[in-house]
Parts: structure tokens; C-alpha cells; sequence
């Protein structure tokens, strides 16, 4: 009696474990390591030749938004951010976000590293993006849960 209960025992926590190895991978619809992100924004920096200025988790992938050339170019990075799953050159890159990343000293993956760093709780995040405040050019990082960290683009410096 014991033999069998023992067997199913382990049968039952072999099919559990199964089970979670099917599971999907890494969900950035819910906020991806700042690891993850920093790698998904380098290489699609690289994939492209240009500087990335926007990052989204979305639909278990990321999102890059880079300028290339005066143009802006989406590349769709898998959510561990090791390997470019498409890319597509876009419009002209509207005048003002060019101004704005003309401006940006600090780039986007040290924004989600300096804005990890400052994230109690861990280093989340769900979506970057190069904005303007008050005459002052900022990375608005949303590490989730409703909250913003606001980076400036010119030194660094967590506002």
C-alpha cells in the first residue's frame, strides 16, 4: 500500500511539473526585468544602426522604437530580448521627438537602469518613453503599478 501511494505520489508531481514546463515564457505585457529591456533596446539599436527612443512590453515582446536616419523604425525583440523577430522602417520621425533625442545625453537603456535601481520592489518595467516637462527633455520609465519614474535625458538625475 505504501509502494503505491508513494508512486502516486510522484507521478502526481511529475505531471505538475510537466505541466509548468509548458508554460509561456516571460509576459512583458505585465512588466519584463530591466535586464530583459536593456537587452531588447541594444539590440535593436544594433539590428537597426540607430538610438532607440521608446520601449513598450506588448504581446509578450518588445517593442524598440529607433530613430534611424530621420526615420523611425519599430523592431519587435522576443521578450527575453535576445533575438529581433521583426523590424519595420516607419514615417519620418516627427520633428519634435527628434529634437527631443537630439537633446537626450542619457540614453534609454541607462534610463531603465538608473530608474531600476530607484524602483522599490524590484526592477520592473512595462514601457519607456522620451517625453517633454516644463522645458525639460525627460525619460518617463513606468516600472507598473500605476507609478512613473521621470529621468532626466540631460544628466541622469531621478526628478
Amino acid at each position: 500500500m505504501a509502494a503505491t501511494r508513494t508512486l502516486v505520489i510522484a507521478l502526481a508531481t511529475v505531471g505538475v511539473l510537466a505541466l509548468g514546463g509548458c508554460a509561456a515564457g516571460p509576459d512583458t505585457t505585465d512588466a519584463a526585468t530591466d535586464r530583459e529591456a536593456v537587452r531588447a533596446i541594444t539590440l535593436a539599436e544594433s539590428q537597426s544602426g540607430g538610438r532607440a527612443f521608446e520601449l513598450e512590453g506588448d504581446d509578450g515582446e518588445w517593442e524598440v522604437h529607433v530613430a534611424t536616419d530621420g526615420r523611425e523604425t519599430e523592431v519587435r525583440v522576443s521578450a527575453d530580448g535576445g533575438e529581433v523577430r521583426s523590424s519595420r522602417q516607419g514615417d519620418t520621425l516627427d520633428g519634435d521627438d527628434q529634437a527631443r533625442l537630439d537633446a537626450a545625453v542619457t540614453t534609454l537603456a541607462d534610463a531603465v537602469r538608473i530608474a531600476a535601481a530607484r524602483t522599490p520592489g524590484g526592477a520592473r518595467i512595462e514601457r519607456v518613453e522620451l517625453d517633454e516637462e516644463s522645458g525639460t527633455t525627460v525619460w518617463e520609465v513606468s516600472p507598473g503599478g500605476g507609478t512613473t519614474v521621470r529621468v532626466s535625458a540631460s544628466d541622469g538625475a531621478v526628478l
